[in-house]
């Protein structure tokens, strides 16, 4: 990733378009007078950084000497940047392409996409969720709605203020896509041992296996997938089948409050890393109704 660092060795990630100047929503905010209000952008090429001064009264310097307005300059690492004043400078330390992320209006450390999940504040306790829905655009779900977000859009989660920053808003097709690894394609299979306290998961698609193995929160997954199974027996339609209250599911410790949305977003990044391409929808939520159910329709369960 991106990143550049100033005199006092603060580090700080680039965003896919990094501007720098004293508006509030700027990526990099300086409040000295000296800076301009839209002051500067750095952008990412798709092969490398470059700098541009937006018409600043003060000027925008590489290296010691003033750049022309309107004009973008390639950067190269060690390149040193200021702005309004020489005396204080940054530079390029790190010249990788950007992250999707999202980043603290606080000027906290910045959270960085992990297969196409953010977990907000942390993966310990995902108040909020940012994930690449099904046709490769971005969703924010929190606990009362789940909602398209898009480049630079801001949101409130966990009591502060947080940007999120696309590295590519272009759904790239992936070999994952052409082996439909994608939850649609895949079949569920859950080994249970008679005490059910061993839940061990296979995802199959095709002549693939997906060895998923025996994790906790698999008995959430399992308890989803019997919901499922039981309404499609009593013939229920396909979009009515599987949605349980997660009130319904507090009785159990390890199903209650904070540890379920825990666990889902373990069984999203568990997917993800597996490589199904949609792995958040593994998932999925009615967040008004606070109803739950697995994204999956092909399940098997099996004793052991």
């Amino acid at each position: 990733m991106g990143t550049i660092v100033d005199q006092s060795g603060r580090t700080r990630p680039l965003e896919q378009d990094h501007s720098v100047g004293r508006a509030s929503n700027a990526s990099l905010h300086i409040s000295e007078r000296y800076v301009s209000v839209q002051h500067a952008l750095l952008r990412w090429t798709g092969t490398a950084w470059e700098l541009k001064d937006l018409g600043s009264r003060n000027g925008t310097f590489l290296n010691g000497q003033r750049i022309v307005a309107g004009e973008f300059h390639p950067l190269e690492i060690g390149s040193r940047i200021a702005f309004g004043k020489t005396e204080q400078e940054w530079s390029l330390n790190e010249a990788s392409e950007p992250r999707t992320m999202v980043v603290p209006a606080d000027e906290g450390e910045p959270i960085e996409a992990d297969s196409d999940l953010i977990a907000i504040p942390s993966p310990q306790d995902p108040i909020a969720t940012v994930y690449r829905g099904t046709d490769g655009s971005w969703m924010l779900e929190q606990e009362l709605a789940v909602t398209p977000i898009s480049n630079q859009q801001t949101f409130i989660a966990s009591g502060r203020t947080w940007k999120f920053s696309c590295a590519d808003n272009v759904w790239k097709t992936s070999l994952a896509t052409i082996a439909n690894l994608d939850v649609h394609h895949l079949q569920l299979v859950f080994s249970v041992s008679r005490d059910e306290e061993h839940v061990r998961l296979q995802a199959l698609s095709g002549a693939q296996t997906l060895e998923l193995g025996d994790r906790g929160h698999n008995y959430l997954l399992l308890t989803l997938a019997r919901r499922r199974l039981e309404d499609v027996q009593s013939g229920l339609p396909e979009s009515s089948c599987g949605w349980v209250y997660q009130d319904d599911l507090a009785h159990d410790p390890s199903m209650a409050g904070p540890q379920l949305n825990i666990d889902v977003f373990r069984i999203r990044r568990q997917f993800a890393a597996a490589g199904v391409v949609d792995a958040a929808a593994i998932i999925e939520r009615r967040p008004r109704t606070k109803q739950i159910r697995i994204g999956a329709e092909k399940l098997a369960i099996h004793r052991l």
